[in-house]
């Protein structure tokens, strides 16, 4: 009896563990959907700007 119970208790567990992801995974999609995207906000006319930075040196 009591390893029947471990066995369902495993099943279980290793059952709703990926149904759990699942549902994160398809309703948290929603969110991503209603995000706005940076093409919106940013002015796509305007060159980019690149920093070089060596990352050497201190506060010297």
């Amino acid at each position: 009896m009591n390893i029947r119970r471990k066995m369902i208790g495993s099943v279980t567990v290793l059952c709703a563990v990926p149904a759990v992801i699942g549902g994160a995974v398809l309703f948290g999609s929603g969110k991503a959907e209603k995000a706005i995207p940076a093409a919106v906000i940013t002015d796509l006319s305007e060159p980019p700007v690149i920093i070089l930075d060596a990352g050497h040196g201190g506060s010297t």
